[in-house]
């Protein structure tokens, strides 16, 4: 969830379970640092068309709340053997459970995949708060270490195109090196990730942005 890159190469119906120690999007916690679990569910076609959504569980003062939903739309291409474009939209809410608290924001986006790099802005007219109007922008990509290890890396940069809101600065940075390892279906990470500037606040206190967390996923 949460606005992967888009790189399926598959048709039909696809899905997943992931575990997280701690869900982190671009740098902040959204489970306020305990364990988070998310479903994802897609369709896509054989023309490039495809529709994805996403619910996220985890916890609430140690009980069992829903955190996020997601429903994501778009198109993609192969334009040759080795460069593709990605575009669509992406409407995310956040419960009051979350570290974001209640929340909600829409973003249309437009990616190219060139040579194993990956690339996407997005541009939100109301990210997480009505009229904050938000433009993003992301890289990404994988080496692979052995037939089945990988380092992944992620970069990106969100910048207010209006008045950010009091608490944020008006730019943030934030970054991402994952090393996976493929078990059989069972696909496991380790990620160290960190933003700026400044800390991470969620649970009444700040946290610092620098986190490592583990996760896992199976597709079904």
């Amino acid at each position: 969830g949460h606005s992967p890159l888009h790189a399926s190469e598959h048709n039909g119906f696809i899905g997943s379970a992931s575990v997280e120690s701690d869900l982190r999007f671009r740098g902040y916690s959204v489970s306020s640092g305990d364990p988070a679990a998310t479903i994802d569910l897609g369709y896509d076609h054989e023309s490039g068309l495809y529709v994805n959504g996403s619910v996220t569980a985890g916890f609430d003062q140690s009980d069992p709340a829903l955190l996020a939903y997601q429903l994501n739309a778009g198109y993609a291409a192969r334009i040759s053997p080795s460069v593709s474009i990605d575009a669509g939209a992406v409407r995310s809410w956040y419960t009051r459970h979350s570290s974001t608290g209640d929340a909600h924001y829409t973003e249309v986006y437009l990616g190219v995949t060139a040579h194993g790099i990956a690339s996407r802005v997005y541009y939100s007219p109301d990210y997480l708060r009505p009229g904050v109007h938000t433009l993003y922008a992301e890289v990404e990509s994988t080496l692979r270490l052995a037939p089945k290890w990988r380092l992944t890396g992620h970069a990106g940069l969100l910048t207010h195109l209006s008045d950010p809101p009091r608490y944020a600065p008006r730019q943030h940075y934030d970054w991402r090196v994952t090393l996976g390892r493929d078990l059989g279906r069972l696909d496991l990470r380790a990620s160290l990730s960190g933003a700026g500037p400044g800390r991470d606040y969620y649970s009444g206190r700040r946290h610092s942005a620098t986190a490592l967390t583990f996760g896992a996923s199976l597709p079904f």
